[in-house]
C-alpha cells in the first residue's frame, strides 16, 4: 500500500511543471565546471550552486517544464537511474522554490 502511495506522490511531484518566478532575473557566473553562481537580480540575491542543480536552473530558465522532461533531459548525462534522477531533480526545483529562484505551476 505505502508503494502504491509513494507512486502516485512520484508522479504527481515529476507532473510540476517548473518556472521561473515573475520578476526573476538571473546573471550566471562561474569560475569552474563544479560551481556557479548565480544572482536575482529581482531579490538581489546571490547563489551557489552545485554544476547539478545550476544546469536544472538553466533548463528551467530557457522554458518552463516539468520535473519528469527535466530528468529525462538529464537521462543521457548522468550515470543515475531514473527514480534517483527524478528524486534529484525533484529536490533542486523544491530547493529552488525555497529560494525564489523557480516556482511550480499547475500543470
Amino acid at each position: 500500500m505505502r508503494f502504491d502511495a509513494a507512486t502516485s506522490a512520484e508522479r504527481d511531484g515529476a507532473a510540476k511543471i517548473w518556472r521561473l518566478p515573475a520578476g526573476v532575473s538571473l546573471l550566471w557566473q562561474s569560475w569552474d565546471e563544479d560551481q556557479v553562481i548565480v544572482f536575482n537580480r529581482g531579490s538581489g540575491q546571490t547563489h551557489l550552486l552545485d554544476a547539478f542543480s545550476a544546469a536544472v536552473l538553466r533548463r528551467i530558465e530557457a522554458s518552463p517544464t516539468t520535473t519528469a522532461d527535466l530528468a529525462r533531459f538529464f537521462a543521457t548525462g548522468f550515470d543515475l537511474d531514473a527514480s534517483v534522477l527524478i528524486h534529484r531533480v525533484d529536490a533542486a526545483c523544491a530547493r529552488f522554490d525555497q529560494l525564489g529562484l523557480a516556482e511550480p505551476d499547475a500543470p
